[in-house]
């Protein structure tokens, strides 16, 4: 027979499943369009002017060779540095490589390029070991402004579509298999939503569950503290609660119907479900911050709206890396 707890429990997720919970209002912000407007206007500029100093730093902090090194027979090296800067600037403009030749003759003075190069090489910068490590070392500067003020994380995952005619949403809505999309699993900060961890699904049909710690090891790599990690019900389980716990935050782990209280070794897993019978709108606010995770994705695919265009799978990986 079920204590009174468990019912208590078990009302309160078919009210939370048939949308029938009381949600306090929320507060609307008032939005500063003086600033909201010169955002938009120095758009462009801010991010040729980011590229070029995240990756000067970035290749400067790897102690690369930013002069191309020519010595020896072979068609000459370009600099791993501009090549990076190339690439960055091409998925900002979502262009295609010809496109982004074209571009990097525009801006060469701005990005503070050394050479212009073919389009054959922009495609081949997107396997080059040297260009994939400044990329990764730009993703982590990025974070550094953040590092202290970010405390909350939510992981989302989506397939990103290799052709027009593609789009998820709909394929999930007609039940059809997913076939033709790169599926990106990552884990995304709460407050400023930028991307702090990254993971790639080998197939589109992959559950993301498993994905969920080395997501939250690599965020925990990066930033100081984390409070809350509010996260959709698939990723629900005892051993996710355990792993939020282990880096000190509180898992808001969204409760699927049947959810028991039985911890079965999880200490954090029941003291969840009890704060949200405690403190509902306080526990659920926390856990609706995720909605600011999940419009990650959606930014992208609006500022994105071509599919990705690489066909050789490393490639393609390193395309979606960059893009995002």
């Amino acid at each position: 027979m079920k204590n009174k707890t468990q019912e208590k429990l078990d009302t309160l997720v078919e009210q939370l499943k048939a949308d029938k919970h009381q949600y306090a209002p929320k507060l609307q912000k008032q939005i500063d369009w003086t600033n909201y407007d010169q955002a938009q206007v120095n758009e462009i500029n801010d991010m040729l002017n980011l590229i070029r100093d995240a990756v000067d730093e970035a290749s400067s902090n790897l102690g690369l060779d930013q002069a191309a090194d020519n010595a020896g027979p072979g068609r000459p090296k370009n600099s791993a540095s501009d090549e990076a800067k190339v690439i960055l600037m091409q998925q900002y403009f979502c262009v295609s490589n010809r496109v982004a030749g074209g571009y990097a003759l525009l801006f060469k003075e701005k990005l503070h390029l050394k050479n212009t190069f073919s389009y054959k090489t922009i495609e081949r910068s997107y396997q080059d070991l040297q260009v994939t490590q400044i990329l990764q070392q730009v993703f982590r500067l990025t974070q550094e402004p953040v590092c202290e003020k970010e405390h909350a994380f939510g992981p989302d995952g989506t397939g990103l579509s290799t052709s027009m005619k593609q789009n998820i949403e709909v394929d999930r809505q007609n039940g059809k298999v997913y076939k033709g999309y790169e599926k990106m699993i990552v884990m995304v900060g709460c407050k400023y939503k930028l991307f702090s961890a990254f993971q790639f699904a080998q197939t589109p049909t992959d559950n993301e569950s498993p994905y969920f710690e080395p997501l939250l090891a690599q965020t925990a790599e990066c930033y100081r503290q984390i409070d809350f990690v509010p996260a959709d019900s698939a990723y629900m389980s005892r051993r996710n609660c355990n792993l939020v716990a282990s880096v000190g935050a509180l898992p808001r782990f969204y409760p699927r119907k049947g959810v028991t209280l039985c911890q079965k070794g999880s200490v954090s897993w029941r003291k969840m479900l009890l704060d949200l019978l405690k403190d509902p709108q306080k526990w659920l606010e926390t856990y609706h911050a995720h909605s600011n995770a999940e419009t990650a994705f959606s930014t992208l695919k609006r500022d994105c709206p071509v599919p990705l265009r690489k066909k050789i799978p490393q490639r393609k990986k390193q395309e979606a890396f960059t893009r995002a």
